[in-house]
């Protein structure tokens, strides 16, 4: 059912093509199609951007982001379906103020979600500070969601972070970047696990202990994904998930570990290219010791560029196939097609 490597050029051009549908988890039980271009509406504020999503509201609808939207603090976006929102080119999501209030930093958070779909998308945060803030974007209890074609930099807590059992997803042709020195740690703040060089950018489930809704979810392809300068860790960091990273690139010069890999999480990284020649870099990070009673893993590379082909577990947990079908590019192609269209690249008219 599945396809391994079949070297291929796909998306080359910088300007891309609008995708009707994603590859990878996303595509499994019913798919995953938003707004199918339905409804269409333009937006430029973000109280447009709120109110077109609407409050509970399951109507397909298409939301066009054009130009740049402040967003005042993060916006909770909840039990709404069959959403696309897509960026119009040199458009942009914005919070890139430094503040101590919570609920003041972040950009957008889907709870409880059904088939939503992100596309052409540029958040930009105010650059990474670990003071339990908020993240540039944060999919929490929710189905059926692809973001595709998105750009990410200086998440504040993290860039695109998923949690509580979120399932079915596929993330393709995004960046994930920090291009602002992080904020330093504060004179008075005392708390050891606070970093002030958090350009940590994506967390894949945010607790161990969180079996009960994560055990069998969080189930996510990572197709085509680049992981460019800046980033330092979590690329991504996986709890319970069965993780394909399909064709990513890792180009950051300051990356100290790739993929950390945690409590019952199950990936494959698959025709990935690892570019970076930062000092004492880790290509992967497996769970501590010191917490024998969450060290079941499972972490794979095949037919990668720059790692090895390596099988490493600690449980009995099969290693898992993906379900769906593919077509892997060679390794040998992916940094120059992932350079070239990766982020918000696609061609979009106004409707």
């Amino acid at each position: 059912m599945y396809k391994h490597f079949i070297c291929h050029l796909a998306l080359l051009l910088c300007a891309a093509p609008l995708l009707a549908q994603p590859r990878g988890w996303a595509t499994m039980n019913g798919g995953t199609d938003g707004g199918r271009g339905q409804n269409p509406i333009v937006v430029t504020t973000c109280q447009e951007l709120v109110k077109a999503l609407g409050k509970r509201d399951t109507t397909r609808r298409t939301i066009y982001v054009k130009g740049r939207i402040d967003m005042p603090g993060l916006q909770r976006v909840k039990e709404v379906s069959n959403k696309t929102i897509i960026g119009l080119p040199g458009s942009s999501l914005v919070n890139d103020r430094y503040t101590l209030e919570k609920d003041s930093s972040g950009i957008l958070y889907f709870d409880r979600c059904h088939n939503i779909v992100l596309q052409n998308l540029t958040f930009l945060g105010p650059g990474a500070f670990d003071r339990d803030a908020n993240d540039n974007l944060c999919v929490s209890r929710s189905t059926h969601i692809w973001v595709d074609h998105c750009d990410f930099q200086d998440g504040m807590d993290g860039n695109f972070d998923c949690n509580s059992g979120s399932d079915l997803i596929t993330v393709s042709w995004c960046r994930f970047r920090y291009l602002k020195q992080p904020w330093p740690k504060l004179a008075d703040d005392d708390n050891p696990d606070h970093n002030s060089d958090h350009r940590f950018s994506n967390l894949w489930g945010s607790s161990d202990r969180d079996t009960i809704n994560s055990q069998g979810r969080l189930r996510t392809t990572f197709d085509h994904c680049w992981w460019d300068e800046g980033c330092r860790a979590r690329m991504p960091f996986v709890r319970f998930g069965q993780i394909h990273l399909l064709n990513c690139l890792y180009s950051s010069s300051v990356a100290s570990v790739y993929v950390q890999s945690r409590f019952r999480s199950n990936v494959l990284a698959e025709g990935c290219v690892f570019v970076s020649k930062s000092k004492n870099l880790k290509l992967f990070q497996t769970p501590s010791s010191s917490k024998p009673e969450f060290q079941d893993y499972n972490i794979r590379f095949r037919s990668c560029q720059g790692a090895d082909d390596l099988e490493q577990r600690h449980g009995n947990t099969p290693y898992f196939e993906p379900p769906y079908a593919y077509e892997a590019q060679c390794a040998c192609q992916v940094e120059a097609t992932v350079s070239a269209s990766a982020g918000a690249t696609l061609a979009i008219s106004e409707p």
